[in-house]
């Protein structure tokens, strides 16, 4: 519903709390009166710019976790989990803050009781959210120039995860491949299968740290063991008496023409696997496009804006996390396009993908996998 539809509804309790935080003129016995003002008011550019300014960062984090969740309804439950993921470094009193974060923003207009049955339900003005998310954007390009000039040089991957998927399944589909006493396979036919696939990476060296994104994620490296954990998840592989075989579900999917679909899922996979770790990254991997769409944002850009709203995980910590496990496998998912300026900075832009799909899509509402 349109933020006009829910204002019938709402009750006049409410609507006084909202005209004066806005400092509305109007007849305060006067429904239609205070409709009429809140509507020119809350829809307002001015008005949404000025509130946006005044936000503090962790009411901005707050924001923006509420209007990149393309769900319209929320309980009360969603809303103070996402207060307090922006309340994270509050250390005291942090539920009763987060409380006040929730009333604050039905103040602000943000989002209403639903009129039903089902108590504890909120519901978010379909014509609010944009306008916010635009304000905020504006905001942050007045301090942060995007370079409109591509590099000579980027990389820009598609759907090369998904080509090599069949690349490792046709690997497999040759012979098993005998795995070390760690579960991993033997470096030589990781180098072999290497060689075939679209990006080069290199066997890892033994890294007791490496943990909390995926199953082998401390054997393999990034790209590869997030391939790996895609194909084992849907059992297009398995792992049986000391080796590796492609299954015959696998020999089927072998036989499949590419998809979007499978595209689509790797993605979701991705995002699922790593959520449990980055909490926060349905917002980074919506947030990230949105700066970086009209040109190229550097590395350290984002940085400086991101990092604060990221939380370390053991030894990874935030500025790791950013490049590391977001903008890194974004580039892999070709979720962004990656390049360098003449001073080697790294720039990102979106892709068609981030800007198409990934705006249709809500990995607020996924969960998470845990392979092991």
């Amino acid at each position: 519903m349109n933020l006009a539809e829910i204002l019938v509804y709402t009750d006049i309790r409410q609507l006084h709390q909202i005209a004066n935080h806005y400092g509305c003129e109007c007849n305060p016995h006067s429904k239609n009166d205070l409709i009429t003002s809140l509507l020119s008011s809350l829809r307002h550019r001015v008005t949404i710019s000025k509130e946006v300014e005044q936000l503090t960062n962790e009411e901005t984090h707050f924001m923006l976790l509420l209007f990149l969740d393309k769900r319209t309804i929320m309980s009360l439950e969603d809303l103070l989990a996402k207060a307090g993921v922006a309340l994270e470094n509050q250390k005291e009193k942090k539920q009763e803050q987060a409380r006040r974060y929730i009333a604050q923003a039905m103040r602000r207009g943000w989002f209403f009781p639903v009129k039903s049955k089902a108590v504890g339900q909120y519901q978010i003005p379909l014509d609010i959210r944009e306008p916010y998310l635009q304000a905020w954007l504006e905001k942050w390009r007045e301090k942060n120039a995007l370079v409109l000039q591509s590099p000579d040089a980027y990389r820009d991957e598609g759907t090369a995860l998904c080509d090599d998927i069949m690349q490792f399944l046709r690997f497999l589909s040759q012979e098993p491949i005998p795995l070390t006493a760690e579960g991993g396979m033997y470096k030589r036919y990781q180098q072999q299968l290497f060689q075939f696939l679209h990006v080069k990476e290199e066997p890892l060296l033994p890294q007791k740290w490496r943990f909390g994104y995926g199953l082998h994620f401390d054997l393999y490296p990034d790209r590869f063991s997030l391939l790996y954990d895609f194909c084992y998840f849907h059992k297009w592989i398995e792992e049986r008496e000391g080796r590796v075989a492609i299954t015959d579900a696998g020999v089927e999917c072998l036989e499949l023409q590419y998809s979007d679909q499978l595209y689509h899922d790797f993605i979701r996979f991705w995002m699922r696997l790593y959520k449990r770790a980055i909490p926060n990254l349905p917002m980074l991997v919506q947030l990230i496009p949105l700066i970086a769409s009209g040109g190229w944002v550097s590395q350290q850009a984002l940085h400086e804006t991101l990092q604060a709203w990221i939380k370390e995980f053991y030894y990874d910590s935030p500025t790791d996390i950013l490049i590391n496990r977001v903008c890194k496998m974004m580039v892999h998912l070709g979720l962004l396009r990656v390049g360098q300026d003449d001073q080697q900075q790294w720039l990102y832009t979106a892709t068609y993908a981030s800007q198409n799909w990934l705006h249709k899509y809500n990995g607020f509402t996924e969960t998470t996998i845990l392979l092991k």
